[in-house]
């Protein structure tokens, strides 16, 4: 009987450590999802940069439609196994991993046009209040970009 209780007691200390510890997780996680989470105080999520700034500041919804439809485009670019073909090739041949590379960036320039032309039909559409209000979310976008280089810059 002595020994059963003796038993009993080795497993109490693991027990409450690893009780512990799944309550350390939980809190760390309900933490780093708060502070996460925290929106617009923490500055929001990342601005984009360079033009896709200007998809950025669309409704939610309509940067989803937009997407939905260049997505088509993504089957136009070569594959990674093209790349891989010519890397693998012997003797290694510079110049067929650089008509990959041509590919590729005609691709992505594709992809950009239809992005653009896509962009602009839908701001054409726009009435003027609707056109107002996204240069407004814009110019926030912007301006929020902004502050974090500044910050960063200090």
């Amino acid at each position: 009987m002595m020994t059963e209780a003796v038993g009993k007691r080795r497993w109490m200390p693991i027990v409450l450590t690893l009780s512990l510890a799944a309550n350390l997780a939980v809190v760390a996680a309900v933490a780093g999802a708060a502070w996460r989470h925290k929106g617009e105080e923490r500055g929001g999520p990342p601005v984009a940069r360079g033009g896709a700034i200007y998809m950025q500041a669309l409704p939610r919804e309509v940067r989803h439609d937009l997407h939905k439809q260049l997505r088509a485009t993504m089957a136009e670019r070569p594959s990674t196994e093209d790349m891989l073909v010519a890397l693998r090739q012997e003797p290694f041949d510079p110049a067929a991993a650089a008509r990959v590379l041509e590919a590729e960036r005609e691709a992505g320039l594709l992809r950009q046009d239809k992005a653009s032309g896509a962009w602009l039909s839908y701001i054409t559409a726009l009435s003027v209040s609707e056109r107002n209000a996204y240069a407004d979310r814009l110019q926030e976008l912007s301006e929020r970009r902004n502050q974090r280089k500044d910050r960063k810059a200090d």
